[in-house]
């Protein structure tokens, strides 16, 4: 009752996982974990930003750690993909990122979250200018297995420090206080949607494991979407030109005669 249900979804199938061993090894008759039905998930709201609020989020973060969040905002990394990333996965010349490595808690570089999670995307000109100056101004090597984004005295991030430290004092000066780094995916995915790009695209941009993830978590309605959709609708039912709308009967089936 204390727990959500992501989190409950995540214990089950763990527990799932060790009875069904159990029962495979003869250890138990049967495993109990059969027809349990589980609490579902709830769409959790995210906000709605436009271009202004995320340029003010930027300003507030300074030069140093505002590409790390139009990286999450514009590609939709997670923030330990971001915290990640290494200037030799930034290839400068095709305007490309890699993504097949995170930073773990213990502030060392591991494999992604999953298989799909592995990708390479292409990035905007102005995002890839504000890297290139990042790492100019940094005087890094872009062929090191450097860090893009440290602390200051250049260790890597720590998740809870970065997110007390850097990232709420700079949605405070912003105004947007509720905001979290992960609602950038979210923004992300939105934008995707919104700009027509086709599910697949954007479920292998996002690193998800299948297009129902896109579409049914992270996706959201946009009030410009919800407009156009509004008038194409009402412009089939009440044309403009006042013309009413005609049904179009279904063609006759033609036998073997063509009669």
């Amino acid at each position: 009752d204390k727990q959500a249900p992501s989190t409950i979804g995540r214990q089950y199938s763990c527990l799932r996982a060790l009875m069904g061993w159990a029962e495979a090894s003869e250890y138990i008759v049967r495993t109990p974990c059969r027809d349990i039905r589980l609490p579902r998930s709830r769409l959790v709201d995210r906000p709605a930003l436009d271009a202004k609020e995320l340029a003010a989020v930027a300003k507030a973060l300074g030069r140093d750690q505002a590409p790390m969040m139009w990286i999450g905002g514009v590609l939709g990394l997670r923030w330990a993909e971001c915290a990640g990333m290494t200037t030799n996965r930034i290839d400068f010349g095709s305007g490309t990122m890699t993504v097949d490595r995170q930073l773990s808690r213990a502030g060392t570089l591991a494999p992604p979250k999953s298989a799909s999670s592995t990708r390479t995307l292409a990035c905007p000109k102005w995002l890839m200018d504000d890297l290139a100056a990042l790492v100019d101004r940094r005087e890094m090597d872009r062929s090191s297995d450097a860090l893009l984004f440290v602390t200051r005295d250049n260790r890597p991030l720590d998740y809870t420090n970065w997110r007390r430290r850097v990232w709420g004092p700079a949605c405070e000066k912003a105004k947007l206080p509720a905001l979290r780094f992960h609602d950038l995916r979210s923004l992300a995915t939105t934008a995707l949607v919104a700009a027509g790009v086709d599910v697949k695209t954007a479920q292998t941009r996002l690193g998800h494991s299948s297009p129902q993830v896109t579409l049914g978590i992270y996706a959201r309605m946009t009030a410009e979407n919800d407009r156009k959709a509004s008038d194409l609708v009402g412009e089939i039912f009440r044309p403009r030109d006042g013309r009413a709308m005609k049904a179009k009967a279904p063609a006759k089936k033609r036998g073997r005669n063509g009669l």
